[in-house]
């Protein structure tokens, strides 16, 4: 078993054979920690098998007609994404692009955002609640940026740091309203409360016991927050707003002393909901179910089966780990990306690790790993072979080029396969399970011949189909994928023929960089993005351009399991409930949203809540009318046990196995669904899986340099 300070690249007497299984950001990931060590080409052999044409995961993009930007959902980094942040950095330092060339460096393919529209429900009606998180001079992935992110320590300080800023710019427009008694009180109350936040900022590492005098001077804070709410707020949205942001990260400051979250960690907390966990340590209920606490678990999808209707679940330990996180950024809240996440991600991930040397094998759809006679180790993988290519000596070639931009196709490149007329014709779509195509071979990996050691780097939602051998013969498996549980999600993407403004956006952003990004908005598409700056990397004649485009992502409820794969007629279904779904929620939901955008506006006298549909942007001589503009949208339905969101509920962190804890001699695994410490569905997550695979079986990168990941949980020396 490796630690830190062995690596079996440097002992290894021939090239061992590392077979990568799946595409996505775990499984590249991975393939860049095992290519980024000094002599690796010698000493490893890397192949990364793929099913369908594309890579990515849930992260895959496409090019639809007129080569638009087709995703998944709604992508992004954020400034706390200590992991992923320096993986591109890195990865865009090595795809060595040369100046003027799109997308050339780090810093044109990111962009701050800091701006967050969230939304409360007051006297029956969806109200804006407009929030913008400070900057900062941290600079994302740089390794001074990522040196003062080390600890929890930091983490909390941070928070008591955005607390702080927040009071400092939101004091002279709340005292405005208020009378000369309100003001002496709320500028009293202001100045114990900071200065407790300053005391935190610089004392919080010493802080080991709720008897310390920090403590005693935070439980005066609290009371003050709490005493003085009901007293001021009457009348003053934005201090009724400011106390309850103080309330919330003041609890979450307060639970991480009383637990002492330092020195024993997130994971004990795990077994408790998130909601619970806030108000046990004095948050009300009002607070613990504001929007503010609620954008950790709607951002990352944690409701029972996709069904929004049902309270939210996920471990307090989780919870506060990616919220604590999450107001320790580098630089800006988040960054988005200047293209689609394909192009800005996926794509040089891919150019640089073929350049490195690591060979792809698209068109190989995992079917089963079989284990040897005694149960220890996986004996072969066996695929299915999707499609073979046309020219054998040639690998296959995934790209095509949208404005100099390498980019993913929305179908294969079906002039390199044998099967590509027949794929074509059957409009088949080799990424869903079930879409009754037939193999046109098997291929068996035997261990020790075609293989060395396997990453599974499979999402878990597809392990009881691929790992039937493996789930009887280790109950740990088996108790994984009955705890670690995964929902369906589903987006659209609309393309507008009015620009944002036009539509009714009326806020001023405080930094240039920023765009809309709605959270807690209704259910179930309940985030929202305008990604209008992508519109130039898309194929729009000058004459018939859209103006602006949105994106809207959320969960899907399961009405039921999902049904065999013998049952072809399912993603139809499916992606018809999510256009009807689409719809009736454009009709109901984008009065508050874009209020100029309605049809009362548009065609009065009308609905004055709906969509006028007219606004929706369609290809040029198009007759459509009414709701058949939709059509011409795009909306999908994520269902495929690939696609499938994984969650954090309470008790799954410890189901949780680690890459190199599978029970298997010649396999670990990668992916946001291992124990990575922050064992919460996202890039982030899934980066730190397939840096603990690497060093799985590398020892490389040590564990100290994954950021999130407890020491404490790193392996033993054999």
């Amino acid at each position: 078993m490796p630690n830190s300070s062995s690596n079996p690249i440097a002992h290894a007497t021939a090239p061992r054979k590392i077979a990568i299984l799946g595409g996505g950001i775990s499984a590249l990931t991975t393939a860049f920690e095992l290519t980024s060590q000094p002599g690796w080409q010698s000493q490893l052999d890397i192949t990364l098998y793929q099913m369908g044409w594309r890579l990515g995961g849930k992260c895959a993009t496409a090019r639809g007609p007129n080569q638009r930007i087709e995703e998944h959902g709604i992508h992004g980094f954020l400034g706390s994404y200590y992991n992923a942040l320096p993986l591109m950095r890195q990865c865009y330092d090595a795809l060595g692009r040369k100046p003027g060339q799109p997308l050339a460096t780090f810093e044109e393919a990111f962009k701050p955002e800091s701006f967050v529209l969230m939304w409360e429900y007051i006297d029956g009606k969806m109200t804006r609640w407009p929030f913008t998180s400070p900057l900062n001079d941290l600079v994302p992935g740089t390794a001074e940026s990522l040196e003062k992110l080390q600890s929890v320590e930091h983490w909390i300080a941070s928070t008591a740091q955005v607390l702080d800023a927040l009071l400092d710019h939101h004091s002279a427009k709340v005292e405005e309203d208020m009378g000369l008694v309100d003001s002496i009180q709320w500028k009293l109350g202001r100045n114990l409360v900071q200065g407790v936040l300053h005391i935190v900022q610089s004392e919080i590492a010493t802080i080991d016991a709720v008897e310390s005098t920090l403590w005693k001077a935070l439980d005066s804070a609290w009371a003050w927050v709490r005493g003085a709410a009901e007293q001021l707020v009457s009348g003053n949205t934005e201090l009724r707003r400011l106390f309850i942001v103080a309330e919330y990260l003041l609890a979450i400051i307060r639970g991480c002393i009383k637990d002492e979250v330092v020195s024993k960690g997130f994971d004990a907390l795990d077994d408790e909901n998130f909601s619970d966990w806030l108000i046990r340590h004095g948050a009300s209920v009002m607070v613990a179910s504001s929007p503010m606490a609620l954008n950790t678990v709607n951002l990352s999808y944690q409701y029972p089966q996709g069904d929004t209707a049902r309270t939210a679940l996920m471990g307090a330990g989780c919870y506060l780990h990616w919220t604590l996180r999450s107001f320790a950024y580098m630089g800006a809240f988040a960054w988005l990306f200047e293209a689609g996440t394909g192009e800005t991600v996926i794509a040089p991930l891919y150019e640089v690790l073929s350049k490195r040397g690591v060979k792809f094998e698209f068109f190989h759809k995992v079917e089963s790993l079989s284990l040897t006679a005694d149960k220890s180790a996986v004996a072969s993988i066996n695929f299915d072979v999707q499609a073979t290519l046309v020219d054998p000596s040639k690998p296959y070639a995934p790209l095509i080029d949208v404005k100099g931009l390498p980019s993913w196709p929305g179908q294969p490149h079906y002039a390199q396969l044998v099967q590509g007329d027949a794929l074509k014709a059957g409009q088949v779509d080799l990424e869903s399970y079930w879409n009754g195509w037939q193999p046109v071979a098997q291929r068996q990996l035997l261990a020790g011949q075609d293989f060395d050691h396997i990453v599974f780097a499979i999402s878990i939602g597809a392990v009881p189909y691929l790992c039937k051998e493996l789930l009887a013969a280790q109950p740990a498996w088996q108790n994984m994928v009955d705890k670690v549980t995964t929902v369906q999600t589903q987006t659209m993407q609309l393309w507008m023929n009015r620009s944002t403004k036009d539509l009714g956006w009326d806020i001023e952003f405080e930094n240039p960089t920023d765009t809309v990004i709605g959270a807690t908005y209704l259910n179930p598409l309940d985030g929202q993005v305008d990604f209008t700056h992508l519109l130039p990397w898309e194929d729009w004649s000058n004459s018939n351009a859209p103006k602006s485009l949105w994106y809207f992502s959320g969960a899907m409820a399961e009405y039921e399991p999902p049904p065999p794969f013998t049952d072809t007629g399912y993603p139809a279904r499916a992606y018809a409930r999510v256009k009807a779904q689409c719809i009736q929620y454009l009709q109901a939901s984008m009065g508050p949203l874009l209020p100029l955008s309605t049809t009362n506006v548009i065609s009065p006298p009308g609905d004055p809540v709906g969509l006028d549909f007219s606004l929706l942007h369609t290809s040029a001589g198009s007759n459509l009318l009414g709701v058949q503009r939709f059509n011409e949208q795009f909306w999908r339905a994520n269902i495929d046990p690939t696609e499938s969101y994984v969650t954090s509920p309470p008790g799954s962190t410890a189901a949780r196995l680690k890459a190199w804890a599978t029970g298997f001699s010649n396999l670990s695994i990668a992916g946001d669904w291992t124990y990575t410490g922050l064992n919460v569905g996202s890039v982030e997550g899934a980066v730190m899986g397939g840096k603990l695979a690497a060093f799985a079986v590398s020892g490389y990168p040590a564990i100290k340099d994954i950021i999130g990941f407890p020491a404490a949980q790193g392996p033993v020396t054999a």
